[in-house]
């Protein structure tokens, strides 16, 4: 029987593996493991602070996320386009499906609604058939504008209310979709089922 080089290839490191396991290297030489060696001197006791000065404090905050222009307008228009009818409640559950998909990150909302086949209402510009602007633009003629705007910035706050019970999809209440059937429904707000 004949060896084919290319198989040579695939069992080298096979047959090596247990040399080097065994403490040995490849050209059979001693593997020698490190040491790691701790102090064995104890440190020092830390003297109590005086009950006169305070101890060292140290303070940071972390500054909250802003989303750009092109974030919000986006996001906006998703809302009003897949639920400016339901109103103010509606597109609110909407975005609430955006942060529970998002985890609750704003960096990632543009991102979520952005996704191929996420919202039906931007199907055609997720799959490249219209572009981005013109959907906003699109959004921007309708009087929900305004409010939709609102619940984006109402969103990155940390006390948002998400009335869907942790929603990640949704559907209109009047479908039977076969998606659907892998999820608990959580609630009914105006048109839309949602589930998680």
């Amino acid at each position: 029987m004949k060896t084919k080089p290319w198989l040579w290839v695939i069992l080298a490191p096979l047959l090596v593996l247990p040399v080097t396991a065994l403490g040995g290297t490849a050209l059979g030489s001693a593997f020698i493991p490190p040491v790691i060696r701790l102090d064995t001197v104890p440190a020092p006791e830390p003297e109590a602070p005086s009950k006169s000065e305070p101890g060292p404090s140290i303070s940071f905050s972390i500054p909250q996320y802003e989303l750009s222009l092109l974030d919000r307008e986006t996001i906006a228009a998703c809302l009003v386009l897949e639920a400016a009818s339901q109103g103010d409640f509606g597109m609110r559950a909407v975005m609430s499906v955006i942060r529970n998909r998002s985890r609750g990150l704003p960096e990632l909302f543009a991102l979520s609604v952005l996704r191929p086949k996420q919202f039906s209402a931007l199907n055609t510009v997720t799959a490249g058939r219209m572009p981005l602007a013109r959907a906003i633009a699109r959004a921007k003629n309708d009087a929900m504008w305004p409010t939709a705007l609102a619940i984006v910035d109402d969103s990155v706050d940390a006390s948002w209310h998400d009335a869907t019970g942790g929603a990640t999809h949704y559907t209109r209440a009047v479908e039977r979709t076969r998606w659907t059937r892998s999820l608990a429904k959580t609630v009914t707000i105006g048109a839309h089922s949602f589930y998680r």
